[in-house]
């Protein structure tokens, strides 16, 4: 499949949804989702946490999608936030959802955070 991550380039990435990248993906959402859960953590649980998670947001978009130096370079000097953007978005092309129907899904999401 093709994904463009805009964050780091204009270049569109072949992607494959091979058993070693989707691993890869349910893995890193697997840290993603035990990271949110950080109530009874102490602070140095929690900063080896989130740094994990971001040496392997990193490492997740350098295999995936195959990134060659200059954007390695550009992903070094991200936004955190923009990072896990760029991986979120990967997440939805690599499971299948269409540029529209990531667009669809992100202004529902948008209409029901104005309703509360």
């Amino acid at each position: 499949m093709k994904i463009k991550v805009s964050q780091l380039s204009n270049r569109v990435h072949e992607v494959k949804t091979s058993n070693r990248n989707m691993e890869k993906m349910y893995d890193l959402q697997l840290m993603m989702a035990k990271a949110d859960d950080i109530a009874d953590m102490e602070p140095v649980e929690i900063i080896k946490v989130q740094r994990d998670m971001l040496h392997d947001s990193i490492d997740f978009l350098t295999t995936v999608l195959n990134l060659n130096k200059q954007e390695i370079e550009k992903l070094g000097d991200l936004e955190f936030a923009e990072t896990i953007q760029a991986v979120n978005y990967t997440f939805e092309r690599m499971m299948g959802m269409s540029d529209e129907d990531i667009d669809l899904a992100a202004k529902k999401q948008d209409a029901s955070k104005s309703k509360d």
